[in-house]
């Protein structure tokens, strides 16, 4: 071959080679750049102040503050007190292990799309001291990951880690919502006080034993065990307004957990305060700045009444309903209409329940007046 071939032949390798390169070259969201995280590594042991700025959440709670306090977190507003077990540690172990995988978009007109826009994003702050170690906007979920953009930065990212629905998350789900929770092993006595009525009793292996001046009748020492369960475990459901009237103080009806366990004795007190709505109650803690809002139930277990220690009256017309009928009548509900029980022949009991007619004619007027009818 002469050299004018060869030079040709050349030529053609030369352009086949610049083909191969070009049709293999990986597309532009891929590249090195593209997979660099636009932050600095975080050193994750060195947070001890997290910010969440959420613009589209309800005005008070648009700015959530915590702080690491000698090792543990807690919330500084926009309420104030001790947060979940590992809720800010993972958070923030969300942000030390994630990395981009992909360039979502490249303009600002796609923030509002990826929620990543000012009106929509949340904004997390991680810092050590004053210093600002990560500082992101957090937008919607794509794919496994999430969209973020990075301040001064224009382009989206896709991280590897889901952090949308963590970081939107109501107040009250970053707190601590334990009232109490104590191991039901470790109580040793339970005192309840309401209005200077007290009911005060010792464990005794599976059972309860009334203390000195504790007298109930028809003591049920099974409601004591289950009364006991409820205020050893109980959990709020939300926290009051900063502002609430708590009705909590020293004459509030309390309970008194004393407890002893390998970490020595405690002494734990519960106070009840004001309602909360129809279905729940203020509570608060001895030694907690913390108000919590309990149900209902919780609050009727930390303030008993007598009825819920004692076992059901006895049915059978004996001596001790008769007794009872005469010191505690039952009220019928609300508004509503009592079914007088008729017995048949030798009286209550007697046979089967049997209501003259002029009666059921009286009855059926009264439950029409009241928008019922008889069945």
């Amino acid at each position: 071959m002469n050299s004018k071939g060869i030079g040709i032949a050349l030529g053609v390798l030369a352009v086949l080679v610049i083909a191969t390169i070009l049709a293999y070259r990986q597309p532009a969201s891929t590249t090195a750049a593209a997979l660099t995280n636009p932050w600095p590594r975080l050193d994750k042991a060195r947070v001890d102040h997290v910010t969440l700025r959420r613009p589209s959440a309800p005005a008070n709670q648009q700015t959530l503050e915590f702080e690491k306090q000698n090792g543990a977190w807690r919330m500084t507003s926009p309420g104030v007190g001790p947060t979940e077990a590992r809720a800010l540690e993972d958070l923030v172990d969300r942000f030390a292990e994630m990395n981009v995988v992909s360039v979502a978009g490249r303009s600002a007109s796609s923030y509002e799309t990826f929620e990543v826009d000012d009106a929509h994003a949340t904004r997390v702050t991680l810092k050590a001291g004053s210093a600002v170690l990560v500082d992101l906007f957090v937008g919607t979920n794509i794919d496994s990951g999430t969209a973020v953009r990075a301040p001064g930065k224009v382009e989206i990212f896709r991280v590897d880690q889901a952090i949308n629905g963590m970081v939107t998350r109501a107040p009250r789900d970053w707190r601590d919502r334990n009232v109490t929770h104590v191991a039901r092993d470790d109580v040793r006595s339970v005192e309840w006080v309401n209005h200077g009525v007290t009911y005060k009793f010792t464990r005794s292996g599976d059972t309860w034993t009334p203390a000195a001046g504790t007298v109930v009748d028809r003591l049920d020492t099974a409601k004591v065990s289950s009364l006991v369960d409820a205020v050893t475990n109980l959990h709020a459901s939300d926290f009051a307004e900063p502002a609430a009237s708590t009705g909590i103080g020293d004459a509030s009806p309390r309970v008194t957990l004393e407890t002893s366990s390998d970490a020595g004795a405690q002494r734990i007190v519960v106070r009840l305060g004001n309602n909360s709505g129809d279905q729940e109650a203020l509570a608060q803690r001895e030694g907690s700045d913390v108000v919590f809002v309990i149900s209902r139930s919780q609050a009727d277990a930390i303030s008993p009444t007598l009825s819920a220690l004692q076992a059901p009256l006895p049915v059978d017309g004996g001596a001790d309903a008769s007794t009872a009928d005469a010191s505690a009548p039952a009220a019928p509900p609300s508004g509503g209409f009592q079914m007088p029980m008729m017995g048949g022949p030798g009286g209550p009991g007697g046979g089967s329940p049997q209501i003259p007619p002029e009666l059921m004619e009286q009855i059926r007027r009264q439950m029409q007046q009241q928008g019922g009818a008889p069945h």
